[in-house]
C-alpha cells in the first residue's frame, strides 16, 4: 500500500498566501501566516488482482488498524494455492516413505552386520578347527611312524627266519619266490573258496537232511543235540567235587539230574536211529562230514590269513592307517569349512557393502525430500501469504475519506480504491518570504488559530522547512516577481479533543523555541 500526504486546498489564493508580521505581547514583531488545516491520507490500495467480492466499510466509516476493509476473489490465486497445497502433502508423504526407506536399509545394515560378525567368527571357528585337525593329524602321523617301527621291530625274527623255514617237498619254488603281500592275495582268495564251499556244504546238508525224514527228523535231531548237551552238563555236575559237610544232602538231587540226562540221551537216541534207515544214516553222516569239512576249512584259511598280519601288516598297523587317514580326512573337511566360511564372510560383506550402499541412497533421498518438502512448504507460504491479500485490512486507524470501488467490480495491484485520513495527525503547511526564512528553525512552536473556535488556540510545532524557494504566483513575468520568494513550512498541529477539520483555514503565529 501507499501512503502520501495530501494537502486539501481550499482555493488558490489561500496556498499563496504570504506570511507577515505582527507584534506581540511584549512588542516585538511576531511572524504569522495563513494555511489549510490538511490531514495524512493513507491511499488504499490492494496487492495482488482480483474481482471485488465484498466491501465492509463505505465513506465516513471509521476503521481501526488491521480491520478488514474489502475482499477479492481470485480463482487462480486459489488454484495455486490448493495446487501447493497438494504438493506440499505429496512432499510430506515422500518424506515419510524416505524415512521408511531409509528405516528398512538402516535394519538390513545393522543385520548385515550382525552377519558379519558372525561369519567372522565363524571363519575363526573354522580356522581353530584346522588348528586343532593339523594337530592331531600331526599326533597320527607320530603314532603312526612309531606302530610302523615297533612293527618292523617286531616282525624282525620273523622276517629272518623266514628265509630258512621249511616247506613242502611238494613246493618247487624257493622259500623267497612269492612276496607277502602276494601270499596275502592267495590266503584271501582261499578264504572265499572255502567260504563257498562251506555254503554249498550247508545246502547238501540242508538238503540231506529234507529228503530222509522231513520235520521229524529235524525235531529228533534237535532234540539228540540238546541232550547230549544236557549229558555233558549233568556229567560235569556230577564230577564236581563237593565238601563232605553236606554231601549227602546234594548227591542223590545230582544222580537224579544225572540219571535223567542219560535216560533222555538214550531216548533221543533210539528216536533218532529209529528215523533213519541205514541208507539215509549214511548220507546224513557224509553230509554232516562234509559240512564239518568245509566248515573247518574256512577256519584254517582265516587262521592262516591271521597268522600273516605281523609286522607292517598287522591289525595294529592297520589300525594305525586307519587313525591317520581319518586324520587327513578331517583336516580336508576343516579346510573346507574354513574356505566355506571365508567365502560366507566374502558373501556377507558384500551384502554389507550393498546395504550400507542402499542407506546412503536412503539418506539423500531422505535429505531430498526434506528438500522438496522445504521447497513446497515455501511455496504454500507465499500461497498463503497471495490468499491472504485478498482481503485487504485498514493499514492505519482512520476515517474512510473516499471509495472509488463497488461489488464485483475488477482491481488491478497498486489501484486506489480507498483513502483513510488520519484524524490524530493533522498537519499545517504555510509560506515564508525569504527575507525571514531565517528566523524560523525546526522544533520552533506555534499557536494556530480557526474561524470555527475564535476563543481557542492550537499548538503546533515546525516539522520541515522547504529547502527550495517557490516564486509566487508560479508563471514569474517580472523582475519584481522574481524577488517574491517563499518558503514552505510544514507544523504538526495537537488536537486532543480532535476539534479540527481537514480543509478548515487557520492562521499560525510562531513564537520561537
Amino acid at each position: 500500500m501507499k501512503i502520501k500526504k495530501i494537502t486539501l486546498i481550499l482555493g488558490i489564493a489561500l496556498l499563496l498566501l504570504v506570511s507577515t508580521t505582527a507584534c506581540d505581547a511584549t512588542g516585538e514583531e511576531a511572524i504569522t501566516a495563513s494555511g489549510v488545516v490538511e490531514v495524512v491520507e493513507v491511499v488504499v490500495a490492494p496487492e495482488v488482482s482480483g474481482r471485488v467480492e465484498a466491501i465492509s466499510v463505505g465513506e465516513g466509516d471509521s476503521a481501526a488498524e488491521g480491520d478488514p476493509l474489502f475482499t477479492l476473489k481470485n480463482e487462480s490465486l486459489e488454484a495455486q494455492h490448493a495446487q501447493a497445497l497438494a504438493a506440499y502433502d505429496s512432499a510430506l508423504a515422500g518424506i515419510e516413505t524416505a524415512q521408511a526407506a531409509l528405516e528398512t536399509a538402516t535394519a538390513a545394515v545393522e543385520g548385515a552386520r550382525a552377519e558379519s560378525a558372525s561369519a567372522q567368527a565363524a571363519v575363526g571357528a573354522a580356522e581353530a578347527g584346522l588348528e586343532r585337525a593339523q594337530t592331531a593329524l600331526d599326533l597320527a602321523h607320530v603314532q603312526f611312524e612309531q606302530q610302523l617301527m615297533a612293527a618292523r621291530l617286531e616282525e624282525l625274527p620273523n622276517r629272518a627266519q623266514a628265509w630258512n623255514r621249511d616247506v613242502p617237498n611238494e613246493f618247487q619254488q624257493p622259500v623267497w619266490y612269492f612276496q607277502k603281500e602276494e601270499i596275502f592275495e592267495a590266503a584271501e582268495a582261499q578264504i572265499e573258496a572255502a567260504l563257498n564251499s562251506l555254503d554249498k556244504a550247508q545246502a547238501n546238508y540242508d538238503t540231506v537232511i529234507t529228503d530222509s525224514g522231513d520235520e521229524d527228523l529235524v525235531a529228533a535231531e534237535n532234540r539228540l543235540k540238546e541232550a547230549q548237551v544236557a549229558f555233558l552238563i549233568a556229567d560235569d555236575l556230577r564230577e564236581r567235587e563237593i565238601d563232605q559237610n553236606g554231601r549227602e544232602s546234594i548227591d542223590d538231587y545230582v544222580q537224579t539230574i544225572y540219571d535223567s540226562a542219560e535216560a533222555e540221551l538214550e531216548a533221543a537216541q533210539t528216536e533218532f536211529e529209529q528215523l533213519l534207515s541205514d541208507a539215509d544214516e549214511e548220507k546224513v553222516l557224509e553230509a554232516r562230514a562234509r559240512l564239518a569239512a568245509a566248515k573247518e576249512r574256512y577256519e584254517i584259511a582265516l587262521d592262516y590269513y591271521n597268522s600273516l598280519l605281523t609286522g607292517e601288516y598287522s591289525l595294529a598297523m592297520e589300525a594305525a592307517e586307519i587313525g591317520l587317514a581319518q586324520a587327513e580326512a578331517v583336516v580336508k573337511q576343516a579346510e573346507a569349512g574354513l574356505s566355506q566360511a571365508e567365502a560366507g564372510v566374502a558373501l556377507v560383506e558384500a551384502n554389507l557393502a550393498i546395504a550400507e550402499s542402499n542407506k546412503a541412497q536412503a539418506e539423500a533421498g531422505v535429505a531430498q525430500a526434506e528438500k522438496m518438502a522445504a521447497q513446497a512448504e515455501a511455496a504454500l507460504a507465499l500461497s498463503e501469504i497471495q490468499r491472504q491479500k485478498l482481503t485487504i485490512t485498514a493499514p492505519t486507524s482512520g476515517v474512510v475519506m473516499t471509495r472509488s470501488v463497488e461489488p464485483g467490480e475488477l482491481v488491478i495491484p497498486g489501484q486506489s480504491v480507498m483513502v483513510i485520513g488520519k484524524l490524530d495527525e493533522l498537519r499545517v503547511t504555510v509560506y515564508i518570504p525569504e527575507n525571514i526564512y531565517g528566523q524560523v528553525s525546526v522544533g520552533d512552536s506555534a499557536e494556530l488559530s480557526v474561524d470555527s473556535f475564535p476563543e481557542e488556540t492550537f499548538q503546533a510545532t515546525v516539522l520541515r522547512i522547504s529547502d527550495e524557494a517557490e516564486y509566487t504566483p508560479r508563471n514569474v513575468q517580472t523582475k519584481e516577481d522574481r524577488s517574491t520568494t517563499v518558503y514552505a513550512i510544514e507544523l504538526s498541529v495537537t488536537d486532543p479533543e480532535s476539534k479540527l477539520k481537514p480543509g478548515m483555514p487557520s492562521d499560525v503565529a510562531f513564537v520561537g523555541k
